[in-house]
């Protein structure tokens, strides 16, 4: 088991006398100080929303009830209960005494057990009714007992019989089970309904034998005792501390009754226990009077006597036994899986060998030690020879070893077998058999070689291993893997190949590596235990800088890898299958065929959303913020307990992160720069053992806008943008039309100008000119041809000067504004032939148009009836008027043919400009043409009022 624990350092309360766990999976704590909620990493204290100054504070009973509300006993002033996340009263009538214990039935009552004056006050709710439990109802009138809730009944152990309330029944029978004392009672995973009085625990229909426990004598501590999921009986309350009966000690024939104790130099935070729970994880948690406690299943075991381990191990999975050396000597660990010492030697610092002989290297000497087929010691023979910090035995047998030079033990002496290489001192620092017959070896400074049949092989030089110090070297499938305390390297035969720290911080430190026949990789160093899978590691090399998925184990009670200094592999793998490692805690085993796995998905808890000011809790409805918040802290948590520190955690704002973020065990989201709007805020988590839930929880919260980040606002600077905009076209359309209109003004005076020059110039001339000649011919005689002639050529000029004073006249009256009905009608009257009929449709209130506007009108307008003549085929001509305060628009339409597609898509018909000219027309005026003639034909010219109107 794994024991982590909370005190006041730690913001633990004391005095923890009641602990259950809600449904949501938070533990609630009934403290000396009130009512705790607890994630596995915050405690958090309720506070009552109806402060009573007269109940007590010392909570001494919990209920976390199916439904999901958790009911909360006093030392007094009666109950209460969480619902809806808050703490109310829940009294039925005036609180007397104290709670003792509250269950709850097969049926959904709720049962509160109390004491007063040393009485036993028993209360039901059932159906939303209370119902008291007295005399009437088989309840004497007696001292306070225990009360348990089962699938047959609910007991109740009070003096001096047993008592039952069978299911659907309303009174309690008597079991005719004598009770002698306080008594506390447990169901066992069988349903064994078991009872502890005084020192003795049995089953209360003594089927079974009787176990003994420590004295509780404590005044005012109930005695408390739960069966965990694996069967084991937990017991508190006991002066001796928490107790423990193993299940083992339950199963025949079993003799053992022996009670495990846990008191505080075990590490518990105080002897004096006070409440237990197990949890759905399979937790065992305990309250005790100066914090809590847990227990929790751990993978890694140690023997019950460990020190101190000073080499690698000896020996494989095929051997009968393994063995390492420790500050006593060497030990021998067999099936049972308990160390023995079989050779008693201090300050041994090097070990090698098979399991038929080792050789030992101290600083006080070496020897061989020959064992026996049981791994004992048979004969010890001392060697001579040089010190060495290196050793290893090759396939056929023989040691070797190494330090000033290359060693090798021949009879009871180490010979040198190679020339010194690197420094005078220290040259040979590791030494291994390659597996193929020869050995390697390191020379410091040079790097690493084989020796083989006599003949030494540089394969690879010390600048190209960036691995840092090597621990140990290891074959393998693709090569020989070479374990530093700065990564992991492989050499295929060719090259060096290596997986740093820096890229995968678990490989760092390392001290053993192990590969097992079932793909797995180990390894030890300095952040612990772990696992991959061997293919990951290949593919790690094939691949560098890819992730390697990998587990972690016993990092939560801090094993990791040892000082080594010499060459060893800290890992090893017995006949029945357990790992062993040697640690900075000594000897630890983990058996991989018995793994225990977390496999339930954590739930996920929002706590708080904070702005700033005051944090919000989240309800059912969406969180409502003000206007101008910008930043959000959002909190949560996942109830996985095991090991929350170990919980990972990813979480985003749809819309706002386009994938997950991967938080690590982070428990607060701040986002920053939000806007006004309606946002989903997610969080995923994982336990412990990587276990997802992968729906996790959300929360809606909305921003409100200002004013200026409104729809309304938006519309409104809009409008504005539209009106700036008319405005513009407006002044633009306006200043056209001025344009237009004093283009007309112009022509207008000069039409004026020309007529006035024509009558005071060359019409009054040439009057003068015919007076005189006038003069002259009255000088001829009368029937003279010259005379004939001039007053026939006067009559001429007279005419002629009638036209010019006609064409004076036409230019003084067309620059006068026109009736434009009037006019159009006369160019319709003019141009459309019989039998065709025309109409003039006139809409608006008419005023008189410019002149040179109504010249133009009337050119379009002769134009398009025209060609309504010509082209149309029609039967009738309409010609319209319609005249508003802002523009004039008239019209010519028939019922003809219509116009071909080519020539409407064009806009004129090629190699004819009656079209072209109309509209050249329309915008010379500041106007605009428009053409319709899918069902007939439609001119229709557009003629802004300031310039039409006069």
């Amino acid at each position: 088991m794994r024991h982590s624990r909370w005190t006041l350092g730690d913001g633990a309360p004391g005095n923890i006398r009641a602990i259950v766990q809600g449904r949501d999976g938070y533990l609630w704590l009934g403290t000396a100080t009130g009512l705790y909620r607890f994630d596995g990493v915050v405690f958090e204290r309720f506070v009552p929303v109806d402060q009573d100054r007269y109940r007590s504070p010392q909570v001494t009973a919990l209920l976390a009830a199916r439904n999901g509300d958790i009911w909360v006993g006093y030392d007094f002033g009666g109950i209460s209960v969480v619902r809806g996340g808050l703490l109310t009263d829940a009294n039925p009538w005036a609180p007397n005494g104290g709670v003792n214990s509250i269950v709850e039935g097969q049926d959904g009552a709720i049962w509160v057990a109390g004491d007063s004056m040393g009485k036993l006050v028993l209360s039901r709710l059932l159906a939303g009714k209370w119902t008291a439990f007295g005399a009437g109802r088989g309840v004497p009138d007696s001292e306070t007992g225990d009360i348990l809730s089962t699938p047959g009944g609910i007991y109740l152990s009070l003096m001096p019989r047993m008592l039952r309330l069978k299911p659907g029944s309303n009174r309690f029978e008597e079991t005719g089970i004598a009770i002698k004392g306080p008594t506390s009672l447990a169901q066992d995973r069988n349903g064994v309904v078991w009872r502890r009085t005084g020192t003795q625990i049995m089953p209360i229909d003594r089927t079974a034998r009787a176990y003994r426990t420590g004295t509780a004598t404590t005044p005012y501590v109930v005695e408390r005792m739960i069966f965990d999921h694996d069967g084991n009986l937990w017991i508190a309350g006991q002066d001796s501390g928490l107790g423990r009966l193993s299940a083992a000690a339950f199963q025949p024939p079993s003799a053992s009754d022996r009670v495990e104790l846990f008191t505080e130099k075990q590490g518990l935070t105080a002897t004096l226990t006070m409440a237990l729970l197990d949890d759905r994880e399979g937790n065992i948690w305990v309250g005790t009077e100066s914090g809590l406690d847990r227990f929790s299943p751990s993978n890694i075991a140690q023997p019950a006597q460990t020190e101190a381990i000073v080499s690698g191990f000896v020996g494989s999975v095929s051997s009968h036994n393994l063995f390492v050396a420790g500050l006593s000597g060497v030990y021998r660990i067999g099936r049972s899986g308990v160390p023995a010492l079989v050779f008693a030697q201090p300050d041994i610092g090097v070990l090698c060998g098979d399991d038929r002989r080792l050789l030992v290297i101290g600083m006080s000497g070496k020897y061989l030690l020959d064992l026996n087929p049981a791994g004992s010691v048979a004969k010890v023979t001392p060697v001579l020879g040089p010190l060495s910090i290196t050793c290893t035995m090759d396939d056929a047998g023989a040691f070797w070893a190494g330090f000033e030079q290359l060693y090798r033990l021949v009879g009871r002496r180490l010979q040198p077998v190679a020339k010194p290489g690197g420094t005078p001192a220290g040259s040979i620092h590791r030494v291994r058999s390659d597996g193929a017959g020869g050995v390697l070896f390191g020379r410091i400074g040079q790097g690493v070689s084989r020796l083989h049949d006599g003949i030494e092989t540089l394969l690879w030089r010390s600048k190209g291993q960036v691995t840092g110090r090597t621990a140990t070297w290891m074959p393998s499938d693709h090569g020989l893997l070479i374990v530093g305390d700065q990564g992991l390297a492989r050499y295929d035969g060719k090259r060096l190949q290596s997986l740093r720290d820096r890229t995968y911080p678990f490989l760092a430190g390392l001290t053993g590596l192990l590969q097992t026949a079932d793909g797995s990789t180990w390894t030890i160093g300095a952040d612990g235990i772990v696992r991959m899978r061997t293919s990951s590691i290949e593919a790690a090399f094939a691949h560098p800088g890819i992730p390697i998925p990998h587990e972690r184990f016993g990092y939560q009670e801090d094993f990791r890898a040892r000082l080594n200094m010499v060459e060893a592999n800290d890992i090893a793998q017995d006949a029945t299958g357990r790992l062993w490692f040697a640690t900075n805690k000594g000897l630890a085993m983990i058996d991989p065929s018995h793994l225990a796995r977390n496999r339930l998905p954590p739930t996920v808890k929002i706590r708080s959303l904070d702005t700033g000011e005051a944090a919000q809790t989240p309800g059912t409805l969406p969180i409502a913020l003000p206007a101008g918040t910008n930043h959000v802290r959002i909190a949560y948590t996942a109830l996985s307990l095991t090991n929350a520190t170990a919980n990972r955690f990813r979480y985003r704002i749809e819309g706002i992160d386009r994938d997950w973020i991967d938080a690590g065990d982070a428990r607060e989201a701040l986002y920053t720069n939000l806007g006004p709007g309606k946002y989903r805020f997610q969080v995923i988590a994982a336990n412990n053992d990587g276990v997802w839930n992968r729906e996790g929880t959300a929360l809606t919260f909305t921003i409100a806008p200002r004013f200026y980040q409104t729809y309304a606002f938006t519309a409104l600077c809009i409008a504005a943008v539209l009106l700036v905009i008319w405005l513009l076209y407006r002044r633009r359309v306006r200043g056209i039309a001025d344009r237009t209109r004093g283009r007309f003004e112009v022509q207008l005076a000069e039409r004026e100008r020309i007529a006035r020059e024509l009558h005071d110039t060359l019409l009054q001339g040439f009057q003068g000119l015919m007076l005189r000649f006038q003069s002259v011919v009255e000088l001829l005689p009368p029937g003279d041809r010259a005379r004939t002639s001039l007053e026939t050529a006067l009559e001429s000029a007279d005419d002629v000067l009638l036209d010019g004073r006609e064409r004076v006249r036409s230019l003084r009256e067309t620059m006068e504004p026109v009736a434009l009905p009037a006019l159009l009608a006369a160019i319709a009257e003019d141009v459309v032939p019989l039998p065709l009929t025309w109409n003039l449709a006139v809409e608006g209130t008419q005023y008189p148009v410019c002149a040179p506007v109504a010249d133009e009108i009337a050119q379009i307008v002769r134009e398009a009836l025209a060609n309504a003549v010509r082209h149309a085929g029609a039967n009738r001509l309409v010609v319209a008027i319609r005249s508003t305060s802002d523009k004039l628009v008239v019209s010519v339409s028939d019922d003809g043919i219509g116009l071909p597609p080519d020539v409407r898509e064009a806009g004129h018909r090629p190699g004819h400009y009656g079209l072209i000219g109309m509209r050249e027309r329309a915008v010379a005026m500041g106007g605009t043409l428009a053409m319709h003639a899918e069902t007939g034909t439609e001119i229709k010219v557009t003629i802004p009022a300031r310039i039409a109107y006069r």
